[in-house]
């Protein structure tokens, strides 16, 4: 009782200081509340839930790069059957990313990340008794249905931190997918040589059980119930951060967004005509960051089994395209080690997210990509592979970690949901078409398939150059008007500039008509001893 009322005379005190007449006018925004907060039990207690979501999701990801392998040699499935996996695990993940959002949006972050988890835990456990190849392909289109809600708690974390850590804290968020990346190339070090895939199948969903276990622990974003007109909540729980940062909200009470608030989100606002642009260029940065990423997480085992340069038969029997090719031990050691980049990738990416921007660091991680993996090509040597290997997964993760900090930023509140769940979904395209690219195409060429990447990578890099907004620094957008307001502000002073340059390059002529009319044309008199001009009056000398 005495913190409050010590509060409360603080806060009378600011109030008087400021002249406003009412407690009721003075409010305060989610922005400015979290603001007010150090980094707390609170924050982290996110953070490690949501990482453990992204770690699941690195895990059931990266063990289609052993599984298509293993399966050639115990089933004899062709390279199109391996690809068709990967294919349909995606194809999951593009439907499960679109209906994750929109019960984000509506139910709320939390309920949406815990179903989903839920689903992962049951499917991939069920695909390790999967006793044919098509029994197989549905379980793991059930997981890549699932595993598609873990865009979901990177909306829930930047919509936790305080604005000057949000960019930072989504990166670092990211080095739990990277590192359930390593965990799965380690844990298939150890399992499939001795014990098979079936086992590393269920041992990939097991994390899932430690996050369900943390479920009633995780707070509800406030920002969601801000966007839903729950006022009271939002205010509970900002007061609950709080008290656990141990600071004080500001003065007053929470800005009623009730006008804009309780808006149902819909896809047809991601097409209205000020947003349409922004929407297609984050689809296609989705579509090329998920191409480009995962066709490097699988090309890079399919560059370790077929050998090509025979770094590892120097007797040059090189086994057949289409032949079983079982990962040996130094193959899954140089997988890790590939792996592992991702971590100095994501290093890389936290230090420059704030200090050169979204878009920068986004196009500038796409060209070094594009460079490590044209670099590949030429056969070296082993440890250049397997260095370049390490480059181009370093700079992939952290250019598509870039894309989740700016597509959560960009979207306001009321459709964040939404917006990051058609990118995810137009990210899986990407995914479903990159295996045959990366375990067919490079059966026939290495060359053509590095080529295909290199140039998705560079037109990877156009798109982000050319984005409309900036989010580094800046306030998240609560509601799809002050978007649009934004946008319009940015399309007028383009025109602007534009319209200025024109003129500089093709200055207007002069105009004459309203000084000298035809009429008023110049007339010639001849004199007797020299040719002169007579002029209108008052245009003499000009």
């Amino acid at each position: 009782a005495t913190g409050v009322c010590r509060e409360a005379t603080v806060c009378a005190a600011s109030m008087a200081e400021l002249r406003v007449s009412t407690d009721d006018e003075a409010t305060y925004s989610v922005d400015e509340a979290l603001e007010a907060m150090p980094l707390g039990r609170l924050h982290l207690g996110v953070f490690c839930a949501c990482g453990f979501a992204w770690m699941v999701d690195g895990m059931e990801v990266l063990l289609l790069a052993f599984v298509g392998p293993a399966l050639r040699c115990e089933w004899g499935v062709t390279d199109y059957q391996a690809a068709s996996m990967t294919t349909i695990v995606f194809a999951g993940m593009s439907v499960g990313a679109v209906t994750w959002g929109w019960v984000a949006d509506t139910y709320g972050r939390k309920a949406s990340l815990l179903v989903s988890t839920s689903i992962i835990l049951v499917a991939g456990a069920s695909c390790a008794f999967a006793q044919s190849f098509a029994f197989l392909l549905v379980g793991r289109l059930v997981v890549g249905f699932g595993v598609s809600g873990a865009h979901v708690a990177f909306s829930l974390l930047v919509e936790w931190m305080p604005p000057r850590y949000r960019g930072r804290m989504g990166i670092a968020l990211c080095v739990w997918w990277s590192v359930g990346a390593v965990a799965e190339a380690t844990l298939a070090r150890i399992i499939m040589p001795w014990l098979g895939w079936r086992y590393l199948l269920g041992a990939s969903a097991l994390p899932a059980v430690l996050l369900l276990c943390a479920g009633p622990w995780i707070p509800e974003s406030p920002r969601y119930y801000v966007s839903r007109g729950r006022q009271a909540e939002a205010q509970v729980s900002l007061e609950m951060a709080a008290i656990s940062c141990g600071v004080t909200l500001p003065c007053g009470k929470l800005a009623d967004r009730s006008a804009t608030s309780n808006e149902t989100a819909k896809a047809s606002d991601l097409f209205s005509p000020e947003l349409r642009r922004l929407t297609v260029s984050q689809w296609g940065l989705w579509f090329a960051a998920a191409f480009t990423y995962y066709g490097c997480v699988l090309i890079t085992t399919e560059l370790l089994a077929a050998d090509r340069c025979e770094y590892a038969a120097p007797s040059g029997d090189a086994p057949a395209p289409s032949a079983c090719r079982a990962l040996t031990v130094s193959d899954y050691n140089a997988n890790i080690v590939a792996t592992t980049g991702e971590l100095p990738g994501i290093a890389v990416t936290f230090l420059l997210i704030d200090r050169l921007g979204r878009k920068r660091t986004i196009g500038g991680e796409a060209m070094v990509m594009a460079v490590a993996m044209l670099l590949v090509i030429p056969c070296v040597s082993d440890s250049f592979q397997t260095t370049m290997l390490f480059v181009m997964r370093g700079a992939a993760d952290g250019l598509f970690q870039a894309a989740y900090v700016y597509t959560s930023e960009v979207y306001p509140s009321s459709i964040r949901g939404l917006g990051l769940g058609w990118c995810a979904s137009l990210s899986r395209l990407g995914g479903m078409i990159t295996p045959f690219v990366a375990q067919v195409l490079s059966q026939v060429s290495v060359l053509a398939a590095l080529a295909v990447y290199a140039l998705a990578a560079v037109a990877l890099a156009a798109i982000a150059f050319t984005l409309e907004i900036e989010t580094a620094g800046r306030p998240m957008f609560a509601d799809v008007e002050e978007l649009r307001a934004e946008l319009a502000t940015i399309h007028r002073r383009t025109h602007l500039l534009e319209d200025s340059w024109h003129e500089i390059e093709s200055p207007p002529e002069p105009d004459f008509g309203d000084a000298l009319s035809p009429a008023d044309a110049p007339a010639a008199s001849k004199d007797t001893t020299r040719e002169t001009l007579v002029y209108p009056e008052g245009l003499e000398g000009r």
